[in-house]
């Protein structure tokens, strides 16, 4: 999940840069997700708040009641506090060079700076989506006749590609940051011919396109209000037959543009590994971009950043996630196949290893589905499996279970003790607000559907499930998934060992 937090250069031991793969449950809605980014950042002042997927024992969750509901915080520089003073005011208690205080320092400190950041970045995804945009190619250069004159500093290929269409006469543009440089460049390009086509060439670390339509078409409006995320696409009434016990695999990536994520998904590309090993595959994005000739990433109404927060110190990512799975059920290709998987870029995954598991559970298939489970502490989202049935009881149910979880005492209550196999039907917070989508999907199926749930210990090791020591070597014959391994090259050592396969020299 953390894939998905847009924080950069957060001091913290795991990176938990830029999104994507991280992308946070924001919403879009910034009076109220900035009261609630103000109301988790207080609750992560309290001390003894497990990280990630640790769950609220007994002794920790009276502290709720503590928490601060209303906060006025730092909307600008001069109003964040500093650190002795912060940790006065929030009670910390911890070691005040621990990385936990750090994070929570480092989110309460450049909330000021997110907001308008994340503003920023939705108003150019929706002028992009009016706008009609062609992708953006990344790892390609253009060059036209003549070049208008170079615009420096500017922020991202989407923006370059927005200044070439306001520009008269723009055919093309290219977008550089060089390495080590902060000055992002712009170069937008001419054509003296009458008759001009582009010619792109390979050329690393360049993101470059051609500009939108002038005219703005309207769109599909973006959520207004919370509830608004959790209308679905509903179900057909009579679903494509499909075979029983089948194991045909639609596999779908999220990433936010121009991170280390998509040099893991060219990579995975490259070998025919991970996603691009199922039957199928789609990667979901803010913007269009086209990782590789041929692969291009589908637009979603959401500019997938968010905070980290909530009970459980995670990404807030459910908006974010509701707006996939929006587009997931609208494209309708699930219906064609039998499980659709959620596999996080930097999540190392062997398909040919799941399939005889799936095989083995297919004769267990009801028309309301079944989902696996993967950590004793509940679902964690590097890597999810809903069978079609499950993801179309999500899609039926999932206005009901955002009334009922926010609005009743599932939520809302006290844990008092940790998740564990028996899955405690109630957790602190309010959970459109202070969960992660894998925890809300695991709830919504489980509390509301009548979908079945399994726990499949060999789905997934990765770090914050109590992995046994040496898990990082990738070794284990049986497990489906590791995760995280964030580098191209980590990827593919741990791949190579657990398939046995040489893929690079």
């Amino acid at each position: 999940k953390e894939s998905y937090a847009h924080i950069e250069d957060a001091p913290s031991e795991r990176s938990i840069g830029s999104i994507a793969a991280y992308a946070p449950k924001i919403f879009n809605r910034t009076s109220i997700m900035g009261l609630l980014a103000l109301a988790v950042i207080a609750l992560l002042a309290i001390p003894g708040i497990p990280a990630r997927s640790a769950r609220p024992s007994a002794r920790r969750s009276g502290l709720r009641k503590e928490v601060i509901q209303e906060w006025a915080g730092p909307t600008s520089k001069d109003q964040v506090l500093p650190l002795d003073e912060w940790a006065k005011v929030f009670k910390v208690v911890d070691d005040m060079d621990a990385p936990l205080t750090k994070r929570r320092y480092y989110q309460y400190s450049h909330h000021y700076e997110f907001v308008p950041k994340k503003a920023k970045f939705e108003d150019l995804v929706k002028w992009q989506q009016r706008h009609l945009c062609p992708p953006l190619s990344l790892g390609t250069e253009i060059m036209g006749d003549a070049d208008l004159p170079r615009q420096r500093d500017v922020p991202s290929a989407g923006d370059c590609q927005r200044s070439c269409t306001q520009t008269p006469g723009c055919v093309a543009f290219t977008w550089v940051r060089a390495e080590g440089d902060d000055h992002q460049t712009c170069f937008r390009r001419l054509s003296k011919r009458r008759y001009w086509s582009p010619e792109p060439r390979q050329k690393d670390g360049l993101v470059s396109g051609l500009p939108c339509s002038v005219t703005a078409h309207p769109v599909e409006e973006w959520p207004k209000q919370e509830m608004d995320y959790f209308r679905l696409p509903k179900p057909p009434a009579s679903p494509p037959e499909r075979p029983v016990g089948g194991t045909r695999i639609l596999c779908i990536a999220v990433c936010l543009p121009f991170t280390k994520e998509q040099d893991l998904l060219i990579m995975q590309y490259r070998y025919g590994i991970g996603i691009f090993a199922c039957d199928n595959y789609a990667i979901y994005s803010s913007l269009s971009m086209e990782l590789v000739p041929g692969v291009n990433t589908r637009r979603v109404s959401s500019t997938l950043m968010g905070e980290l927060g909530g009970s459980f110190m995670t990404v807030l990512n459910l908006g974010a996630f509701m707006m996939v799975w929006k587009q997931v059920l609208s494209d309708a290709e699930y219906l064609n196949h039998d499980w659709i998987l959620k596999v996080d870029p930097d999540t190392v995954f062997l398909v040919n290893r799941l399939r005889p598991i799936l095989k083995s559970y297919g004769a267990q298939m009801e028309r309301s589905g079944m989902y696996l489970n993967n950590c004793k502490d509940g679902l964690h989202g590097p890597l999810e499996v809903f069978s079609r049935g499950a993801l179309m009881s999500l899609a039926a149910t999932s206005e009901h279970c955002a009334a009922k979880l926010d609005g009743g005492t599932e939520c809302t209550k006290d844990c008092d003790k940790y998740w564990d196999l028996n899955y405690k039907k109630q957790c602190n917070g309010p959970c459109t607000g202070w969960w992660g989508e894998d925890i809300w999907s695991d709830q919504c199926l489980y509390q509301f559907t009548d979908a079945k749930r399994v726990f499949e210990p060999r789905l997934l090791l990765e770090d914050h499930c109590d992995p046994k020591p040496g898990w990082r070597d990738c070794s284990d014959s049986e497990v489906v998934a590791f995760h995280p391994f964030k580098k191209p090259e980590e990827y593919q050592t741990c791949f190579e060992r657990a398939s046995g396969m040489k893929i690079h020299q």
